[in-house]
């Protein structure tokens, strides 16, 4: 299953990022932030939808460090 993960600076990001998303009623979900990806922050977002993620980018909803678009086993960056 292909999924995009938005990674932040630190944790205080990470939550400011999912108390916007859930005000905005962006589906997605919190989780460990892959090790592969970077070790700065400890959690990530989630996001399934390919639109979701592009609007999330395109209007600067949130402040992020990088995303990645998840393909089988690799991730790829995205921004």
């Amino acid at each position: 299953m292909n999924y995009y993960i938005i990674v932040f600076k630190n944790t205080h990001d990470a939550m400011t990022a999912e108390k916007k998303l859930s005000e905005l009623n962006y589906k997605f979900r919190i989780m460990p932030t892959p090790t592969l990806i970077t070790q700065s922050c400890g959690i990530c977002v989630r996001v399934e939808s390919e639109e979701d993620v592009n609007n999330i980018i395109e209007n600067n909803i949130v402040e992020f460090k990088n995303v990645y678009k998840r393909e089988e086993s690799q991730y790829a960056l995205v921004k």
